[in-house]
């Protein structure tokens, strides 16, 4: 099994991640969901919140916030609270539903039985795992799997179960190590990007981000200029290392189809990259 070899291990989550990621994530900059979102009357922070947590219910912000870890909590309280004023979670399911298969149109194609074959490949990835300390999987895993008349419906249920699985053990890597900000500023400097231009889009402002910096610097893990040092570099690379390792379940039923998978995958994956759809810069991220 892959989890009996470490390196294969790490190498196949990573992979996963790379192709699986746009995938899911590019609805959250598709036009068609935000349309929708407008359309019941909320903003682009009401309809990514509350659309990302309509598998939990209406769940209050207090909870969105811990379940999602590294945003602001304030941010998150209007976010969330302005948009159950406005719309019922089903509305905001089918919404995000629909948005990702019309972007799935305009950026991948027409569907195919391929996207099928497929998406229950990961579905099968992720059928009856463990759900401990994994609450927005869970959610997910509740909700009905577009059939295959729905191809590029099914194919994006199918990685968003896969991208979440993943998301909650991140969260469950870092937590004991660094808090919300912290985690944050570190893997900035770590993906090798601007300070600053990751971190805001969670919410954070100047002086959240120089607190954390000063945290990160006391504790050896940010040298003077702001970057990693040696020690900060392996804390961020021992976490992602915990993340992989939290996905075996997942590589382990995955198997010696792996390659198979990720040849099908790519295309999709590079087609949903670019505007009006996963940001390019941060694709380029996970390469």
């Amino acid at each position: 099994m892959a989890s009996d070899r470490p390196d294969q291990l790490h190498t196949t989550a990573r992979r996963l991640r790379e192709l699986v990621e746009p995938l899911a994530a590019a609805v959250y900059f598709a036009p068609e969901a935000q349309q929708r979102y407008e359309a019941l009357g909320l903003n682009y922070f009401e309809g990514y919140f509350c659309s990302r947590s309509a598998p939990l219910g209406a769940a209050p912000w207090r909870v969105v916030s811990g379940v999602f870890a590294a945003f602001k909590p304030a941010v998150v309280e209007r976010a969330v609270t302005g948009g159950w004023q406005k719309a019922e979670p089903q509305a905001l399911l089918d919404a995000r539903l629909a948005g990702a298969r019309d972007q799935f149109a305009r950026m991948v194609g027409e569907p195919t039985a391929a996207m099928v074959a497929a998406a229950d490949v990961l579905l099968e990835l992720t059928e009856g795992v463990d759900m401990s300390g994994r609450p927005l999987f869970a959610g997910l895993a509740g909700l009905p799997v577009p059939g295959a008349d729905d191809p590029a419906g099914r194919l994006w249920r199918a990685a968003d179960r896969v991208r979440e699985h993943r998301g909650d053990g991140h969260i469950a890597a870092w937590i004991s190590r660094v808090d919300a900000t912290e985690i944050t500023v570190l893997t900035e400097r770590w993906w090798g990007i601007e300070p600053g231009s990751y971190v805001w889009t969670r919410g954070w402002d100047g002086d959240d981000v120089a607190a954390a910096r000063a945290r990160l610097t006391e504790r050896g893990l940010l040298d003077g200029e702001g970057d990693l040092t040696d020690a900060g570099r392996d804390l961020r690379e021992q976490i992602e290392a915990a993340t992989d390792r939290a996905e075996r379940d997942l590589v382990d039923r995955l198997g010696d189809r792996a390659d198979e998978l990720f040849s099908t995958l790519a295309p999709w994956s590079r087609a949903l990259v670019g505007e009006g759809g996963y940001p390019a810069d941060v694709s380029a991220m996970f390469g």
